[in-house]
């Protein structure tokens, strides 16, 4: 009877291991209209910023 709890506990935890991998790899969840549109216009204000400051232009400096 001893066997079997022997190969019970690694069968569990495989079993827990693969629920929990499930679980993680699940894609996110589609966001509303609202969301969807927040999140386009934060991408878009992004793009318009420039990569670097007005002051430092295009190029760090040298050290």
């Amino acid at each position: 009877m001893a066997w079997m709890l022997w190969l019970a506990v690694p069968a569990a935890l495989t079993a827990l291991a693969a629920v929990g991998s499930w679980l993680c790899a699940r894609p996110k969840r589609t966001p509303n209209t609202d969301e969807a549109m927040r999140a386009h216009a934060d991408y878009l204000d992004a793009l318009a910023q420039t990569a670097r400051s007005k002051d430092r232009g295009p190029y760090a400096p040298r050290d």
